[in-house]
């Protein structure tokens, strides 16, 4: 005889029914009003007092009681069927509580054994209710817990007394398809308002947010590298193919009709993008906008003036002439990269430091804008540094500064220019041929000390390491040695002068002579021809 099996729902199920849900106060709120919704109702009322609540709807009501325990059984039409996929396992988010629900003129008192089988009367209810009440012991549902649920469900949800917010999920820019079931529409993350801002999961991860007709769950799509953009997806009832993972209804299934939304989410983007007027999108993403019939215009140049940046300290900085257009600066050529690092540097430091009859300005483009018109412009194609005589030399930090009598850099472009001027500092890489790595000298003239502040320096030794002690600290000890190897350069006598100098002329003015004694008696000779006598500490000063 051939042996048939069938499904069927086990009774040990039913023991685990308090688990079926997510066992949180916002998945009861969540299903209770998803509940009352797919009944019909326009309006809920939710009453707290004396840790019980009562929850009462406008909507058709129960016909069949002996289904309401039903696990699995929905009872609800073919066309609810197509279009929410509902569950029928909503009312057992209440369990193990205690619960009375009450519907036209009958009711039925769930206790706990209830919830796992145990049989239980449908009674009448002596005053006929319109719609269904539920009561049942809980932590409060305050307006809070509620609003948050309630805003998008379309109903009136009234709590103690208090209206909740209630708004439309989409505006009227949303645009309809009815083969997936939803509307969707395009925002900026700042024209979200609160409770979609509040319905990210994360706040600042999840950029598609789907209504499930009040019940919102959200997931991350990134169909263009705009990361201002987010989604709205609203359900409209019709059949849709778009499904959440029950009973909670927390994720959406990564199915057919998933991957056609988020078709959909892209080709929105596009067409939202394009009523903007303007983009900064890579050319690639230009190019699928055309591949979707989206025709976009160019993006907005996008360009950083200089090679070097975010670092801590900042480089030198390289100014652009206002005037100047982008088609007239230089981006850095593919053939340069051999020596990529100090190429770039001192590419940067001749637009920073070098004086020409017509500007010269090295930009940072993307390669991801390659492809549009303004990318293409005339690039770097070769650095050379001339270096003169050594004066000196100390190593600090990684690596090694150099005073050298005179600096050149020369940069060739590949519209046949030549960029050539002496320089303050160059950088170079020094190769060790016995080893598998390379040193990177610091150039500077003497005339560096008096023009570059310590962190242009400093800057190309490593600057701060965010391992190890504060940025201050860091600075402090760095200019230590950098005055250290500045006396070591222009000598102890021309370091001491330079010193004095530098102190007298922060405090005293128009001095024309200063004798400092080693009793520590100070005169100085002022330029209108009186004295100033500062005798040593303890003796009172005079002046004549």
């Amino acid at each position: 005889m051939q042996q048939t099996i069938k499904a069927k729902v086990s009774e040990r199920l039913l023991t685990k029914a308090s688990r079926l849900f997510t066992g949180t106060l916002d998945g009861r709120i969540i299903e209770i009003l998803q509940n009352a919704r797919r009944a019909g109702a326009t309006e809920v009322n939710i009453i707290n007092k004396d840790g019980t609540v009562t929850i009462n709807d406008n909507g058709s009501g129960i016909d069949d009681f002996t289904k309401l325990l039903h696990l699995g059984d929905s009872d609800w039409d073919d066309v609810m069927e197509q279009s929410e996929d509902p569950a029928g396992v909503g009312v057992f988010c209440l369990a193990p509580r205690e619960v009375t629900i009450c519907s036209g003129n009958r009711k039925i008192c769930i206790t706990e054994k209830a919830w796992t089988g145990h049989p239980i009367a449908v009674l009448g209810n002596a005053a006929f209710i319109k719609g269904t009440t539920l009561v049942f012991k809980d932590e409060p549902w305050d307006l809070k817990a509620v609003e948050k649920q309630a805003v998008f469900s379309g109903m009136n949800v009234i709590v103690d007394g208090r209206r909740c917010a209630k708004e439309n999920f989409c505006s009227e820019y949303a645009v309809d398809y009815p083969a997936l079931g939803c509307m969707i529409e395009v925002r900026l993350k700042t024209n979200l308002n609160k409770w979609h801002t509040d319905s990210r999961y994360g706040h600042y991860c999840d950029n598609v947010l789907v209504n499930f007709h009040g019940q919102v769950v959200s997931f991350k799509d990134s169909p263009v590298s705009d990361t201002d953009l987010s989604f709205l997806v609203d359900m409209t009832g019709e059949s849709t193919g778009i499904r959440l993972m029950l009973p909670a209804r927390t994720q959406l299934i990564e199915n057919n009709a998933f991957e056609r939304l988020k078709a959909a989410i892209e080709i929105e983007a596009y067409r939202f993008i394009l009523k903007q007027g303007s983009h900064k999108l890579p050319f690639k993403e230009y190019e699928r906008a055309k591949e979707l019939g989206v025709k976009l215009p160019e993006a907005e140049p996008v360009f950083y003036i200089s090679l070097l940046r975010n670092d801590s300290p900042e480089p030198i900085r390289v100014m652009k002439p206002d005037d100047l257009p982008l088609s007239k600066c230089y981006r850095f050529g593919k053939n340069c990269e051999d020596n990529c690092e100090t190429d770039e540097a001192n590419s940067h430091i001749l637009a920073a430091l070098g004086k020409f009859k017509e500007p010269f300005v090295p930009v940072s483009i993307s390669h991801f804008y390659d492809g549009y018109s303004w990318a293409d412009i005339p690039v770097i194609s070769k650095v050379e540094v001339t270096v003169g005589k050594e004066l000196g030399r100390q190593y600090i930090y990684s690596e090694t500064l150099i005073a050298a009598d005179n600096l050149q850099i020369t940069v060739h472009t590949s519209d046949k220019k030549v960029f050539r001027s002496d320089v303050l500092m160059a950088v170079v890489e020094d190769h060790q041929e016995d080893k598998n790595y390379s040193y990177i000298n610091v150039y500077v003239t003497p005339e560096a000390r008096e023009q570059l502040c310590a962190t242009d320096i400093w800057y190309h030794l490593g600057g701060w390491n965010d391992d190890g002690d504060t940025y201050d600290t860091q600075l402090y000890y760095f200019e230590q040695d950098l005055e250290t190897f500045w006396a070591g350069i222009i000598g102890p006598a021309e370091y001491l002068r330079s010193k004095i100098r530098e102190c007298l002329c922060g405090i005293v003015k128009d001095w024309k002579k200063v004798i400092f004694e080693k009793d520590g008696t100070l005169t100085i000779f002022n330029k209108d021809g009186t004295e100033t006598i500062y005798e040593s500490p303890g003796k009172n000063s005079t002046a004549t």
